[in-house]
């Protein structure tokens, strides 16, 4: 009796460690991370933000509502990772999709496209195309990279944006040259992705 006892009460000390290691993430807890979404310290908030969007992937439960919630945040690289996360979820993220709406109209560029990826990946190409086309004449040339970027990888769902991406081939930027080649040649816009193509 006293055996089934002590392994009854080890197994619950293992099940209850378990679980606390299921509920933490880079050691801290979902609670902890969001806490530190109000931080003072910028690098706090952006870890956890990074954090947060890495259990949202991985389904961990609640992290999807509070990743959701700082699509809004007062700090727009909160908001940008948040976005960023949010476009790796799929159809798990259709919930945030009003709020990845409103960030279409962010005042980071960063941050529009990458609202943009999010939403294409939910279906909603006609809405994020026109962002995307936008950011591709941005005078950032970082902006008009990631623009490229997400329109790369979003393939043949960036059909509507391959004039766009045909007038940046001749780009002052020479990574955006490159990634507007290889997004056309994937839209079977080029023979080929190089520069000798042309």
């Amino acid at each position: 009796m006293q055996i089934r006892v002590m392994l009854n009460l080890g197994a619950l000390v293992l099940a209850a460690s378990l679980a606390a290691e299921d509920s933490a993430h880079l050691g801290k807890t979902l609670q902890q991370w969001q806490a530190d979404l109000a931080s003072t310290e910028r690098l706090d908030r952006l870890l956890a933000a990074r954090a947060i969007g890495e259990m949202a992937i991985a389904d961990r439960r609640g992290a999807a509502q509070v990743l959701f919630e700082a699509i809004a945040h007062e700090d727009s690289a909160v908001r940008y990772w948040a976005a960023v996360a949010a476009a790796q979820m799929g159809a798990r993220g259709k919930p945030a999709a009003k709020t990845l709406r409103n960030a279409l109209r962010d005042e980071a560029p960063e941050v529009r496209a990458q609202a943009a990826f999010a939403l294409a990946n939910l279906g909603s190409s006609a809405e994020a195309l026109p962002v995307l086309r936008d950011l591709l004449s941005h005078p950032n040339r970082g902006v008009r990279l990631q623009a490229a970027h997400v329109l790369d990888a979003l393939g043949p769902q960036a059909a509507g944006a391959a004039d766009a991406l045909r007038q940046v081939l001749d780009d002052d930027f020479d990574y955006v040259r490159r990634v507007a080649r290889h997004a056309l040649w994937t839209l079977g816009e080029r023979p080929c992705p190089y520069r000798q193509c042309d």
